[in-house]
């Protein structure tokens, strides 16, 4: 049985598989995408220490007010 190349990779697509590898391959790396990443993040953690500090300046304030009584 002889098929040509086209034709097993129309039986590949008929049901819909597809390899890992080529996902892989046809993904390129995208400078813009990863920038826009580490700025994302770089605004996350300034928000996550932001609440953090807000936090800790409340209960060292809390703390001093309880023992001024």
């Amino acid at each position: 049985m002889k098929f040509k190349a086209s034709q097993i990779k129309a039986v590949d697509d008929r049901y819909g598989y597809s390899s890992p590898i080529d996902q892989v391959a046809s993904k390129r790396l995208d400078l813009n995408d990863l920038l826009k990443r580490s700025a994302d993040e770089k605004n996350k953690r300034k928000k996550v220490n932001f609440i953090i500090f807000s936090a800790t300046t409340f209960l060292i304030l809390l703390f001093f007010f309880l023992l001024s009584f």
